[in-house]
């Protein structure tokens, strides 16, 4: 069995990759997110032996521990080939200049795109460590870590640290006896929650609105399901985690 711990799966790439996972029998998938997806509840109405979905809120960083130590509890180690780790949650908020953000919206987004993925990564390795099974963690960064826009700091900022992050760990795996393999991938331009949020600020809160818009109408965005199914092969390609960061799926 393989089992794959995936967060955001509410909708978006999450949603699309639960759905590509649970069309193969032998994938246990393990759902962290706010709320279950209508639409994944009922695509997986004949497998629900092969999705758990775990309701919580990453903001709530103190319980991320307390929260693997349930998820590992419902893992069978007798049975499992191989496991995953997708840290795929992302917040885009807020959008403007740095001295017109409110500070909660700030922590909440370093919350979300780096510092749970960190204690996520943390946990998983921490219950890993002795298995001698194929292990790998997939972070979804952003081309934001590298090609910077103006009002959109607190984003490209976390997934800049979460590139680093992810460069760090795997200095340390590779070290190790059984060692998890570890990338940060850019995405590229998809059209989820995030792409409308950017599309409705007001041009004097982001200068480059115009740009997103016109993405949008020549159709030239990614679908989630487009985006999930080339995360699936990067992914599961035996080559993952010989590059750490991956700025360009094929």
């Amino acid at each position: 069995m393989r089992y794959f711990i995936i967060t955001g799966t509410s909708r978006g790439i999450g949603e699309s990759l639960t759905k590509l996972l649970l069309n193969d029998e032998n994938n246990q998938v393990i759902c962290i997110s706010r709320g279950m997806s209508e639409n994944l509840n009922y695509h997986s109405g004949l497998k629900l032996v092969n999705v758990i979905n775990f309701t919580f809120d990453l903001n709530n960083l103190s319980d991320i521990d307390s929260l693997f130590q349930r998820i590992f509890s419902s893992i069978n180690a007798d049975n499992i080939d191989s496991i995953y780790l997708i840290n795929n949650a992302g917040i885009l908020s807020p959008i403007g200049p740095i001295e017109e953000t409110i500070s909660a919206d700030v922590i909440k987004n370093i919350n979300v795109n780096l510092i749970a993925p960190i204690l996520l990564t943390s946990n998983f390795i921490k219950f890993t460590k002795s298995w001698k099974i194929d292990k790998r963690v997939l972070n979804i960064s952003s081309g934001s870590a590298k090609y910077l826009l103006p009002s959109q700091s607190p984003y490209s900022t976390a997934k800049a640290g979460l590139d680093s992050f992810t460069k760090s760990i795997y200095l340390e795996q590779k070290e190790e006896l059984f060692p998890v393999k570890v990338a940060s991938v850019y995405p590229g331009v998809i059209d989820t929650r995030l792409q409308t949020e950017i599309r409705s600020t007001r041009k004097e809160k982001f200068p480059y609105v115009e740009l997103f818009n016109q993405l949008y109408k020549e159709e030239k965005l990614q679908t989630p399901l487009e985006t999930a199914e080339k995360l699936i092969q990067l992914l599961l390609d035996s080559d993952f985690g010989k590059e750490t960061i991956v700025e360009v799926l094929s």
